[in-house]
C-alpha cells in the first residue's frame, strides 16, 4: 500500500481522508487537498479543466460531500457544514478555470447548498451548534466570491434564517439583510431580483416569529415585488375579496406591462376573480383576449358561458377576429375550425400552407378528398426537390405513406413512379421509395 500511495496521489489523499485521527481541522485540510488533487490530475499544463474532464475533476468534491453526510450522521453538524462549504469554495474557484458546459461543477455546488439547507432546518440541532453554523454561513455569504452569483449567496442566507431562532441571531440577520439592500444601488433587473429575494427571507422571519398580522402588513408594504403581489392575491382569493383581487391584478398589469409573462399571470387571476364573483360580461371579455392571444382552453370556457342556441352567433366573430388580427395564432385558429366543423375554412388554411396537410387531412376526408390528394402531391414534390440525403428521402417517403393512409392508394403509386423517373440518378432515394 505504501508503494501504491507513493505512485498515486489520489489514492493517498483518499486514504488520509478516510483514516484520519478524528481531528476536524486536520480533516478539513485533507479534504481540500483531496479535491485539489483530482482537479490537478485532470487539468492541462495551463491548469485548465477541459469539457470532457470535468466529471473526473469533481470526484474529489463528491467524496468530501459524502464525508460531510457521514459527519452529520456522527452528530457533528458544524464539521459537516465546514466540509460542505469547503466543497462550494473549491468548486467556485474551479468554475473560473474549467469548461462546465454540462453543469457538472454547478450541480455539486447546488447539491452542497441543498445539504446545508437540510441541516439548517433540523429541529434537533443544539443551540450552540446553531449559533456557530449561523456565524459561519453569514461569514461565507459575505465573501466576494459570490459577486455575480446572487442565487447561491441568497441560498446561504436562507439557511441562516432557518438557524436564527433567537432574538440575537434574528437581529444580526435583519441588520445584515438591510445593510445588503442599502449597498445595492440602481434599479436594474439584478438589483430588483436581489431585493425581492432578500425581502422574502425577511418576510419568512416575520411570519415565523411575529404572526400572521405582521406578515400580512409586510406583504402589503412590498407589493412592488411579484412574489408578494401573488401572496396578496392568493390571500384575497381565500377571503373571497374579489374586488381587491381585481385591483391588485390591474395594478400589477400596469406596473409589469413590459413583462409579458407576469402580465399574463395577473390577467389569469383577474379572469378567475370575474368568474368567481359572477361578473359574466367581464369574464367573457377576458376570455376573448386570451383566445386572441392563442389560448384554446379559454375558448372552451367561453363557449360554456353561452346557451347552445346562442353560440352559433358568437364563434364566427372570434374566427373573423383571428383572421384579421396582425399576429394570428394558427394553432388556436385551426382548433376552433375543427371544433366547430368549419371544414371549408380549414381547407382554405391548408391550401395556403400545403405542409400542414399532414396534420389536418383526417379532418377533411372524405368531403375534400381530391383537394387533399392534390395538396399531398404538391407537398411531396416540394420536399423531394429539397431532399439531399437518406434522412430527407425517408421523410419524403413518410409523407407518401400518409397520402396512402388518406385513401390515395392510386395517387401513391403515381407519385412513386414519378419520383423514380425524376431522380433516376439517386439510388438511395429510389431504395427508400421501393420500401413504401
Amino acid at each position: 500500500m505504501l508503494d501504491i500511495v507513493t505512485e498515486y496521489e489520489e489514492i493517498k489523499r483518499r486514504i488520509e481522508l478516510n483514516f484520519d485521527d478524528g481531528n476536524d481541522e486536520d480533516g478539513l485540510s485533507k479534504s481540500i487537498a483531496l479535491i485539489r488533487t483530482f482537479i490537478s490530475n485532470n487539468s492541462d499544463r495551463h491548469g485548465f479543466v477541459a469539457y470532457g474532464d470535468t466529471g473526473d475533476a469533481v470526484k474529489g468534491a463528491d467524496l468530501v460531500l459524502e464525508k460531510a453526510h457521514f459527519a452529520l450522521e456522527q452528530n457533528k453538524p458544524v464539521h459537516a457544514l465546514q466540509l460542505s462549504l469547503c466543497v462550494i469554495q473549491e468548486m467556485m474557484d474551479l468554475l473560473q478555470g474549467a469548461d462546465d458546459s454540462d453543469g457538472v461543477i454547478g450541480e455539486i455546488i447546488e447539491e452542497s447548498l441543498a445539504f446545508i439547507d437540510e441541516m439548517s432546518g433540523d429541529i434537533e440541532l443544539k443551540p450552540i451548534h446553531k449559533e456557530t453554523m449561523f456565524n459561519k454561513l453569514i461569514e461565507e455569504a459575505s465573501h466576494r466570491r459570490y459577486v455575480g452569483w446572487t442565487d447561491w449567496r441568497i441560498d446561504l442566507l436562507e439557511s441562516c434564517s432557518e438557524l436564527a431562532d433567537t432574538s440575537d441571531l434574528r437581529g444580526k440577520l435583519e441588520k445584515y439583510l438591510i445593510l445588503m439592500l442599502e449597498n445595492e444601488e440602481g434599479d436594474s433587473w439584478g438589483v430588483n431580483y436581489l431585493a425581492e429575494r432578500v425581502n422574502l427571507i425577511r418576510y419568512h422571519l416575520v411570519e415565523k416569529h411575529d404572526g400572521q398580522k405582521k406578515a400580512q402588513e409586510f406583504i402589503k408594504n412590498n407589493l412592488q415585488y411579484s412574489n408578494f403581489r401573488e401572496m396578496a392575491i392568493e390571500s384575497a382569493m381565500n377571503k373571497k375579496d374579489y374586488d381587491y383581487v381585481i385591483k391588485l391584478t390591474l395594478d400589477g398589469e400596469d406596473k409589469d406591462k413590459s413583462l409579458r409573462g407576469l402580465v399574463n399571470q395577473w390577467k389569469k387571476y383577474r379572469h378567475e376573480a370575474f368568474k368567481l364573483s359572477g361578473k359574466i360580461d367581464e369574464q367573457r371579455g377576458m376570455a376573448m383576449d386570451f383566445i386572441l392571444d392563442g389560448s384554446f382552453d379559454y375558448y372552451e370556457e367561453l363557449k360554456n358561458t353561452y346557451a347552445t342556441n346562442e353560440w352559433p352567433s358568437v364563434y364566427p366573430k372570434i374566427i373573423f377576429l383571428l383572421e384579421n388580427q396582425k399576429k394570428t395564432y394558427q394553432d388556436v385558429y385551426t382548433r376552433i375550425l375543427i371544433e366547430e366543423g368549419e371544414k371549408q375554412k380549414l381547407l382554405e388554411y391548408v391550401q395556403g400552407s400545403p405542409s400542414s396537410v399532414e396534420t389536418y387531412y383526417r379532418h377533411l376526408i372524405p368531403e375534400f378528398k381530391e383537394e387533399i390528394y392534390l395538396l399531398f402531391l404538391q407537398h411531396i414534390e416540394q420536399c423531394a426537390a429539397r431532399a439531399g440525403n437518406r434522412k430527407d428521402y425517408q421523410r419524403v417517403c413518410a409523407i407518401i405513406r400518409n397520402l396512402k393512409k388518406a385513401g390515395g392508394k392510386e395517387r401513391t403509386s403515381e407519385i412513386i413512379q414519378k419520383l423514380f423517373n425524376k431522380y433516376a440518378n439517386r439510388p438511395a432515394f429510389r431504395d427508400e421509395l421501393s420500401r413504401v
